[in-house]
């Protein structure tokens, strides 16, 4: 029997006075004459974790039962720890809509004039669910590899004409182009393929395994979608079979399959129209919107200081059921082509349980100077889609937020190493003093970086001039892999990484002063095939009217300087549209430091063309 443990009074009288049981008997700890607490212990956290990390949750991936089961959970606990609710009319849910991975509508087709096959869904095409909506009718043509490269000098569309065409090409690159490195180069990337025939007015993407591949006739299967929301490309797209593309090009009078990919990695050309074979069809691709929830408890101050407030949150989404990294970029094999859950135990279970277990521990320490608002944001592997909504719809004032702190992925600390990892060190005034003292306290070496503009949610509130701060133990090999399980976490270990988070929090929840918002710049690096260019904006990932949302311009970054503001949409880089972030990208991949390109923005419903210098990484 455990002779002293700690009492919580439930939602309808949380300000009453805590009390110990002690042999069966409640003395008020004001008689007591201590402060009792929560105590966070491995084990508390990692029931957490096993419960949204489990296969029955299915990866939380946006639209699916396991995320709303695992929304249901945290509230629940959220409740239990003695917190009100914080979302929409009076609940803890603050719903949103999302935009879900691509569904099938069962009008995928082929038709083919010039040969004699009647290409069949399933067996001889699948679309990719990167691929865009819609029908399409067009000459065949045959790029190759689909690749423009400088340094390989190689370019399958230099003598050819795709405008108005559907392009066949093989599958990833001339394998001596990768040398010694395991994989390939970024030519092979389905997205580099797609949008350089895109550029060249193609109105439809056929792609072939090549002859030596492993699987090499096997069509993948539909399901590479990532992080609830697949890539959009823009163009319809389709993975065919070995069979029906040797009937393409006989069909067109060109050489076999096997001749031209000989012809291809000896570093010749082996580019053509394939006269007299017509291929039109319709993607059968649409993306549908469907509602998910933020979930937010609120921790009430009280005092003077009590309307400010605190945020800790941490995004509970994952990637669902879906093929590993690796294929979507072009560089899997066959064995890749299987769906799995993408559990998402340190990605980010653990900063959810981290949530969990400091609602529950701050709320057995009040009265708190300031309140305390704990979010569990939806959305994040998408484009940090929930805490960009709820900044733009705050269920609080936005100008009574003081700080936000961010968990993502704190629960693989390195065995042997006692370093952890901090982003926003100088985010406001006095940050960086304070998160190093508290550092050694917890016998910590603390790796700070300035800046606390980064690919998760702290970056929303960041924006918005709140002093934000991200914690995170590191990458490691099973990042948005299917073996990223709840029993690799360094549980005693993220435990005591917690006790510091829970230390940093207290230190502002209960200072004097309001902590002074500092901004750092960290200009976002758009990666070439050939070098590392910079416009200097943070592009937004959430879905916009027309073109690309920009969230933030860099202070004297290229953007900048050539009159790009906060808030304006890139519609077109150079001759390149631009619709989303992958068609941002697109159009940077070519692009050297010092390039000069023109870029329309949309600002207040006029169009604006700029001169923008690219900056180098």
């Amino acid at each position: 029997m455990n002779s002293v443990q700690p009492f919580r009074i439930g939602l309808l009288n949380r300000w009453a006075v805590p009390a110990l049981i002690l042999f069966g008997v409640a003395v008020p700890l004001s008689v007591y004459g201590a402060v009792m607490r929560y105590s966070i212990t491995a084990d508390s956290f990692q029931r957490h974790i096993n419960f949204l990390a489990a296969d029955a949750q299915g990866g939380r991936g946006l639209g699916s039962e396991g995320i709303a089961r695992s929304a249901d959970y945290i509230a629940k606990h959220l409740a239990s720890a003695g917190l009100d609710p914080a979302g929409d009319n009076g609940t803890f849910f603050q719903s949103f809509d999302v935009s879900l991975n691509p569904k099938r509508t069962g009008k995928c087709e082929l038709t083919v004039t010039g040969t004699d096959v009647k290409p069949q869904v399933d067996t001889d095409f699948v679309p990719f669910e990167f691929s865009g909506e819609g029908k399409f009718d067009g000459d065949l043509v045959f790029a190759g590899y689909g690749i423009k490269s400088d340094e390989h000098n190689h370019n399958d569309f230099s003598k050819l004409d795709v405008a108005g065409k559907v392009v066949l090409m093989l599958r990833h690159e001339p394998p001596s182009w990768s040398g010694d490195e395991p994989g390939n180069t970024p030519h092979a990337m389905f997205s580099s393929k797609i949008y350089n025939a895109k550029d060249k007015g193609a109105v439809a993407v056929l792609i072939v395994n090549r002859l030596a591949d492993d699987g090499a006739d096997k069509l993948r299967q539909w399901g590479t979608g990532m992080g609830g929301r697949a890539p959009d490309y823009g163009l319809p797209a389709f993975h065919v079979s070995q069979k029906l593309a040797e009937s393409f090009l006989k069909g067109g009078g060109a050489d076999g399959l096997q001749t031209l990919q000989d012809r291809l990695d000896a570093g010749d050309t082996a580019s053509m129209a394939l006269s007299g074979v017509r291929v039109k069809g319709d993607s059968g691709v649409v993306r549908k919107r469907q509602p998910t929830r933020n979930v937010i408890g609120i921790l009430k101050g009280r005092g003077p200081l009590a309307r400010e407030i605190v945020v800790i949150g941490a995004h509970y989404d994952h990637l669902g059921k879906t093929v590993s990294r690796a294929f979507l970029h072009g560089s899997g094999d066959a064995t890749e082509y299987v769906p799995e859950i993408h559990n998402g135990a340190d990605d980010n279970a653990s900063g959810t349980a981290g949530v969990l277990e400091l609602a529950r521990t701050l709320s057995a320490q009040q009265p708190l100077k300031r309140s305390v608002l704990f979010i569990a944001f939806s959305g994040e592997e998408t484009g940090l889609l929930g805490s960009k909504h709820f900044v733009e719809n705050p269920t609080v004032k936005l100008e009574n937020i003081v700080a936000m702190l961010n968990m993502d992925m704190i629960g693989r600390l390195p065995v042997g190493k006692e370093s952890i990892q901090v982003f926003g060190t100088e985010a406001a005034e006095g940050f960086g003093d304070m998160l190093e003292r508290l550092a050694k306290k917890h016998e910590f070496e603390l790796k700070g970086s300035a800046s606390a503009t980064g690919p998760s949610d702290h970056t929303s509130f960041y924006q918005k001039k709140i002093p934000s701060l991200h914690f995170f133990s590191g990458l490691h090999e099973d990042y948005h892999m299917p073996t990223d399980d709840s029993d690799k976490i360094n549980t005693h270990k993220a435990v005591r990484f917690l006790a510091y988070i829970e230390d940093v929090a207290k230190t502002i929840i209960e200072g004097d002063q309001r902590p002074v918002y500092n901004f750092v710049a960290a200009p976002a690096q758009i990666s070439g095939n050939r070098s590392r260019v910079r416009m200097g904006v943070m592009p937004s990932y959430a879905d916009a009217a027309e073109g690309l949302g920009i969230d933030g311009v860099m202070a004297d970054g290229p953007a900048a300087k050539a009159g790009m503001k906060d808030g304006d949409a890139i519609v077109r880089i150079a001759e390149t549209k631009v619709k989303n972030i992958y068609d941002y990208m697109a159009a940077l991949r070519d692009k050297n430091p010092g390039d000069e390109v023109e870029v329309e923005v949309l600002r207040d419903g006029k169009r604006h063309e700029l001169k923008v210098i690219l900056g180098g990484g």
